[in-house]
């Protein structure tokens, strides 16, 4: 029951963050440009409907390893190309982009783990 509670929560997390990225999308796209990210509006787009695929399969159980797989992407991906902390001048917001980098690898960490447990064993 525990578990079944905390996926949904973690689903939930994703689709919210996935929906902020249509609802707020100006915003987030000239943070986009700012970290001179290709093609901000698409890739805004396509991330945002990857987060909300991937909260979907938490919170259903369908495709599971598929919307762990996607969310991965998606965090690897955001890590490297938008919380670039190490090339920052800024302290401040160098401090904050490490923080969000390392958020990043331990909630793509978390998703492996509930797609090796929940879903298909990936490592037996």
């Amino acid at each position: 029951m525990i578990k079944t509670i905390l996926l949904t929560l973690l689903g939930v997390f994703f689709i919210l963050n996935g929906l902020n990225h249509f609802f707020n999308s100006k915003i987030l796209e000239e943070y986009a440009e700012k970290r001179s990210l290709f093609a901000p509006k698409w890739m805004l787009l396509i991330s945002g409907m990857l987060l909300i695929f991937g909260g979907f399969t938490l919170i259903s159980g369908y495709f599971l390893i598929y919307g762990c797989l996607g969310l991965c992407i998606f965090l690897i991906i955001a890590s490297f190309s938008i919380h670039k902390f190490w090339s920052l001048n800024d302290k401040q917001e160098s401090m904050m982009e490490s923080m969000h980098f390392t958020k990043n690898w331990a909630i793509t960490f978390e998703l492996i783990y509930i797609a090796d447990t929940v879903g298909a064993p990936l490592f037996s």
